[in-house]
């Protein structure tokens, strides 16, 4: 685990750390120490305070109060140049990539090899290719950013932070959008890193990371320092606890044992070099959920159904009868909605207002002789808003002011608010917290209960079996296999690693 190391002192040493913007107080009298050669995880719900720690630490941010020590010494950083000198480096999860640059370029920003203003690309691209071989990367040097999977972009912030050989790595959410196997080299790569003294922060909302990769745990409550544990010494029931202050004694509500007709069925789906002649069905009541690993055809299959995509062939049927869905505004009026994976790119529209979002897809709904009518658009907004216990000031405030957790709430609102009858949701829970997991479970379960269907895409295997009540497998744009009795992670893994798809 953690190097031989004896200092005298401790890495890094913040105590008493406060924050406010504006009325907000992101952090009351804080601390956080880190050790050399420790994995430190830091904990909490959106709001608690963590990524503003992050942000201080990493010059973005000034505190108002407190003390922070780097290795005894004063560290107060004015800029995030500033911290970098001094040794921090950060991957937040905003990713901070230029999309017209090449990989090497971006990973070796401001510090390309070369002379006289001139830039050594040979070299550049082989210390480039040095770096992502030791991630086991087979990418060229030379792509450019734009060209890249939002995983894949993913790893190249990540090399960015570890070719700085900095004494702190911060890392928030580092593996939001990246598949097991990906986590697993990066963990690989920390544990390296760890041996060599690095001292590493590591936040995520995924418990099961956590205890898998930190020496310690601290957890952070409204802006707060609740507790420092071992990990070795804590469970992940007295984590979850300790971040949203109550006992949880279960994460997944129950499954449905009875499901209805069915209501929804695709057949043939086809798209050459993407997915083929796929077919499922759904039952009313029924939560089926779909895994498989990037570039399966699980996404594009149901973006396909949703005519977000195209597709060469296949037939979409709900209750019984075919249905011509070629736009997706065709298929919200048929009662089928999509949410998708990348809330900011493709759900939600930032600089609008939480009411305009929610009402977005059910226009006619609010309008009165073809306008739109602000007493009803208000009515939905705030039927939704208390529905789902959206987290607001005011519906009028702009969706990119909420937090992680309640920007997915108000997807889900615009989802909903259509009222439809079958439901996919793509990547759900990506990036939030566990409390806003637990009420988004939740909000799934009811609408199923309530008669609807859902189709639940994730690459968090726990959330796929805990939140399904049957499970289909994709590999290589096909249906390779279908579980519900004997739903383990272990029987979907080994359809979702089979050498070949049938």
């Amino acid at each position: 685990m953690s190097a031989p190391f004896h200092p005298l002192h401790s890495l890094l040493e913040a105590s008493e750390i406060s924050k406010a913007f504006g009325s907000t107080q992101a952090l009351r009298k804080a601390r956080f120490t880190l050790e050399r050669g420790e994995v430190h995880a830091l904990v909490g719900e959106n709001g608690a305070g963590k990524s503003t720690l992050m942000k201080i630490l990493a010059g973005v941010h000034g505190k108002d109060e407190g003390r922070i020590l780097m290795e005894g010494v004063e560290f107060n950083p004015g800029t995030p140049q500033q911290a970098r000198s001094l040794g921090i480096a950060t991957v937040f999860q905003e990713l901070s990539l230029c999309n017209n640059l090449s990989v090497a370029e971006n990973i070796f920003a401001n510090r390309e090899p070369g002379s006289h203003g001139f830039v050594n690309f040979r070299l550049l691209n082989e210390q480039t290719d040095t770096l992502l071989r030791e991630f086991s990367f087979t990418i060229p040097p030379q792509t450019i950013v734009a060209e890249l999977s939002l995983a894949h972009k993913q790893i190249v912030e990540i090399l960015k932070a570890i070719a700085l050989k900095a004494k702190i790595l911060i890392l928030d959410e580092p593996t939001s959008a990246l598949e097991r196997s990906d986590a697993d080299r990066l963990f690989g790569l920390i544990d390296r890193l760890r041996s060599q003294g690095t001292g590493i922060i590591f936040i995520s909302h995924k418990l099961d990371e956590v205890f898998r990769i930190a020496d310690k745990i601290t957890v952070f409550r409204d802006g707060e320092h609740i507790a420092t544990l071992k990990t070795k010494d804590t469970s992940r029931d007295h984590i979850i606890s300790s971040m949203i202050g109550r006992e949880v004694h279960q994460i997944y509500p129950p499954k449905s044992a009875m499901h209805g007709k069915t209501r929804f069925r695709i057949d043939g789906f086809s798209l050459a070099g993407v997915f083929d002649k796929v077919t499922l069905e759904l039952h009313e009541g029924e939560i089926l959920g779909i895994a498989g690993l990037t570039g399966s055809g699980r996404t594009e299959v149901m973006q396909s159904v949703f005519a977000y995509r195209r597709r060469d062939s296949g037939d979409v049927m709900l209750d019984g009868k075919i249905l011509r869905v070629d736009t997706p505004s065709t298929a919200i009026r048929n009662g089928i909605v999509y949410s998708p994976e990348d809330r900011k790119e493709q759900g939600l529209f930032l600089n609008h207002s939480v009411s305009m979002n929610i009402t977005s897809t059910c226009l006619d709904e609010c309008s009165v002789s073809g306008f739109v009518a602000a007493t009803k658009e208000s009515d939905v907004a705030e039927a939704m808003i208390r529905d789902l216990g959206i987290k607001v000031k005011e519906k009028e405030q702009d969706v990119g002011s909420l937090s992680g957790g309640n920007q997915q709430k108000v997807l889900l609102a615009k989802c909903l608010a259509s009222k439809p009858s079958v439901l996919i949701v793509d990547e759900p829970t990506r990036g939030i917290d566990i409390g806003s997991k637990i009420e988004i479970y939740s909000l799934l379960r009811s609408f199923a209960a309530k008669g609807g269907s859902v189709i639940l895409i994730s690459s968090e295997l726990q959330e796929v079996i805990g939140l399904s009540d049957r499970v289909i497998v994709f590999k290589e744009g096909r249906v390779v296999g279908e579980l519900q009795s004997g739903l383990t992670e272990q029987s979907v893994m080994d359809l979702m690693f089979q050498r070949h798809a049938h």
